[in-house]
């Protein structure tokens, strides 16, 4: 039954045109930071910025990057869950006899697939890109950071999950999606300003994108220069340009709980709403 209801996902996002544009816009816009980024050699003071594109920090660096994109893959997942609703396909499917936990499982799967491709696509250019700027081809080099990968696609389908929450909750594209952005800026990030840091660091938003922090991409970029004045990484951090994240499998692991609370909410919604 997995596969019939997998199947019926795959046609009605396959052919969804949105679907291919926002795909194939996601894909064309990481290409091509990466490849702006590749195309970039500074060396400032001994400090070489090429270094975060080389093995084994290539996969921490495109990590980053690809975060940046899955505000994107949000919007998709919200509207494609809208469109059921807009389209009346919910309703249909339950006619011919689904049930509402086998259309929570189909949506599920297509966006733990788009998670799959995500990682794919970082997997594939962090290849492509560690080969061209590394100096040596170490085994151990090139393995080494590829857990990022796996948090990375932890990341990505948290970010789906949530959004397609919201899309049970409002059904409407336009307000699920202004909803979506206004959450992760300015909504969370100002009542994170007025509660303890205790707790601050546990909402949602600031622990997914834990995951793949920038301060890795900055310690990387000036990691020559921490080895050259004693000191200098605890200096930076007092100042700001190396922040204090929660360690990364306690946010994975924290996200991991998200997304399962993000599931079961919409589990409930989607059995007590009509469609």
């Amino acid at each position: 039954m997995f596969w019939t209801i997998l199947n019926i996902e795959r046609v009605k996002t396959l052919f969804f045109p949105s679907f291919r544009t926002i795909i194939i816009l996601h894909a064309s816009l990481f290409a091509l930071i990466v490849l702006v980024a590749g195309s970039i050699q500074l060396n400032i003071q001994g400090v070489q910025i090429e270094k975060v594109l080389q093995f084994p920090h290539v996969w921490n660096t495109l990590a980053w990057i690809a975060s940046w994109f899955n505000l994107l893959l949000g919007i998709l997942a919200i509207i494609l869950v809208t469109n059921e609703f807009q389209f009346r396909t919910f309703r249909k499917q339950i006619i011919d006899g689904l049930t509402r936990d086998q259309l929570l499982i189909g949506k599920s799967a297509v966006f733990s697939i788009l998670a799959i491709y995500t990682t794919a696509l970082v997997f594939a250019a962090g290849l492509i890109m560690g080969i061209a700027k590394s100096p040596s081809y170490e085994l151990v080099n090139i393995v080494d950071g590829l857990n990022y990968l796996p948090v990375l696609f932890v990341q990505s389908l948290a970010y789906m999950l949530m959004a397609m929450l919201m899309a049970f909750i409002f059904r409407n594209p336009a307000i699920t999606i202004v909803s979506f952005i206004l959450y992760f800026f300015p909504i969370e990030p100002i009542v994170r300003a007025f509660t303890p840091d205790a707790i601050d660091k546990f909402f949602p938003a600031k622990v997914i994108a834990n995951l793949t922090p920038m301060p890795d991409f900055v310690g990387i970029s000036l990691g020559d220069m921490m080895q050259v004045i004693p000191g200098s990484e605890a200096e930076m951090e007092t100042i700001g340009l190396i922040g204090e994240s929660m360690p990364l499998l306690y946010a994975s692991i924290i996200t991991i709980v998200y997304c399962i609370l993000f599931t079961l909410v919409s589990r409930i919604i989607i059995t007590q709403k009509n469609f």
